[in-house]
């Protein structure tokens, strides 16, 4: 068994690097907007999306689920460098709980462009209100058969 551990060990040292790698090499859009991922914060996501893979019982290969919340959440008036990376970690344990809440009934585009939406439009940058509120809304809209595509104004309560 040994003789597999040290096999192994330098491959998930170098694929764990070449993740952190990725992800800080999203600073290039992000620094537009006054926000930077520095190899502890890429690393705090990471593993912040290893947690939530687990919990919610999936399986993913890559990142680019976190590169796209990225670019897509990273110009919006609510997040600042003080709590960047923790929002991403926060976004991207809502992105997978929904994933599953929802049915995969939405592709990951979508479900991120509306996260956004509602994040800026609807809870002012409260990931309460987005996880508590608006994406259980939709969750019910989907369960019920009431969702059309992208997010339904008409099913306000």
């Amino acid at each position: 068994m040994s003789n597999i551990a040290r096999f192994i060990s330098p491959l998930v040292t170098t694929s764990r690097q070449r993740a952190i790698n990725t992800l800080v090499s999203t600073n290039r859009l992000s620094q537009r907007h006054g926000l930077v991922l520095t190899e502890e914060d890429a690393l705090q996501i990471i593993d912040a999306r290893n947690e939530a893979l687990k919990t919610m019982g999936r399986l993913e290969v890559g990142f680019e689920v976190i590169n796209k919340i990225i670019r897509l959440f990273c110009p919006s008036p609510y997040i600042n460098q003080t709590d960047y990376a923790n929002t991403i970690c926060e976004l991207v344990e809502a992105f997978y709980y929904m994933k599953n809440e929802t049915l995969e009934q939405i592709g990951d585009d979508d479900l991120i462009y509306i996260m956004r939406d509602l994040f800026d439009n609807r809870c002012f940058g409260s990931i309460e209100l987005l996880t508590g509120r608006e994406l259980e809304k939709l969750t019910a809209q989907i369960r019920s058969g009431h969702y059309y595509g992208r997010h339904n104004d008409e099913e306000e309560e």
